[in-house]
């Protein structure tokens, strides 16, 4: 009897307490989506650890007890939005709001510029990768590990190229010196000897290479009276 007697008494303190409290109910739109529900957004009571989310529809709900509170809106990238509200016992208050995305800050435009080093080896199989031609260099690093001692040695460790013991003259997939053409840095050299086009290569020494490079293939940026490829000799 005492059992139920307790039963009793606790459902009806519960009904009591339920009574006396309020209801704070209501749906957060989304100005940025054309006022669609806004999910997920967080619903917390001012001043308090009391809260909840929205949920898929932009819906939410409170119990509190009768009362003055401001209930915060707050979703990332959206201006947080207080409202205050008054509880009265057993009644519900409905807060239909809208939230809209916080004002971005102003960045001015930023630049940046790198440049990789042609002596690695690293630096020049990355730019061979990226070439939209048959292109193969050497470095100051690989030419330091080869011990070559000048610039036409050094032609002769890139494939395809070979180069006469005789006259000391490369040939570039079997063609010679009518058929290649030398520049330095990007431009065209003289010939060191009024019988051959180009200049003779062992006069650079590797001490003055920064890197040497073959193109294998006309570009719109080549020469005209180039057939087997271009020479590029880059100093330091």
């Amino acid at each position: 009897m005492k059992k139920i007697v307790c039963i009793v008494a606790f459902i009806v303190c519960q009904l009591v307490i339920a009574q006396d409290k309020g209801i704070i109910t209501g749906t957060l739109l989304d100005k940025e989506m054309s006022n669609e529900p806004l999910s997920f957004a967080s619903v917390v009571i001012k001043g308090t650890s009391m809260g909840t989310e929205t949920d898929l529809d932009g819906n939410f709900r409170l119990s509190v007890a009768p009362g003055s509170y401001i209930i915060m809106f707050d979703f990332l990238g959206y201006k947080t939005l207080e409202v205050p509200v008054l509880v009265k016992s057993g009644e519900t208050v409905i807060i239909n709001r809208t939230l809209e995305a916080a004002e971005g800050v102003a960045l001015e435009e930023v630049k940046i510029r790198a440049s990789t080093s042609k002596q690695k080896e690293s630096a020049l199989l990355l730019e061979q990768r990226k070439a939209t031609t048959i292109k193969e260099s050497i470095g100051l690093e690989r030419l330091s590990n080869i011990g070559v001692s000048n610039a036409a040695s050094a032609t002769t460790k890139i494939s395809g190229v070979t180069r006469s013991e005789e006259s000391g003259d490369i040939y570039i997939r079997g063609l010679g010196d009518r058929y290649l053409f030398t520049t330095m840095n990007g431009l065209p050299i003289p010939s060191d000897d009024v019988q051959n086009k180009n200049i003779d290569l062992s006069l650079f020494s590797t001490n003055l290479l920064n890197s040497i490079s073959i193109s294998k293939t006309y570009t719109t940026s080549s020469y005209a009276d180039q057939s087997s490829g271009v020479v590029d000799v880059v100093s330091k």
